[in-house]
């Protein structure tokens, strides 16, 4: 058995007795967390492939790189 067939019996065990909308609850919290794996906003190296498209002035993707990592240190 795979790690992910253990994980699919594991989550369908836990699941087995909740009312439909605990389960919509779960799958939409899935989404979500699927999501949050699928964007990769602000990641420097994202926005680096773009460099040759976009025209900065001197100093200024610096800056912009700067303020993402503030916020992402507010955030937490």
């Amino acid at each position: 058995m795979h790690l992910t067939d253990e994980i699919t019996k594991a989550v369908s065990e836990k699941t087995k007795g909740l009312s439909e909308d605990s389960i919509r609850a779960v799958i939409d919290f899935i989404e979500f967390l699927k999501s949050k794996e699928r964007v990769k906003r602000g990641l420097p190296e994202v926005i680096l492939r773009h460099v040759g498209v976009w025209k900065f002035e001197k100093g200024e993707l610096d800056n912009i790189l700067g303020d993402i990592q503030r916020l992402r240190e507010i955030e937490g």
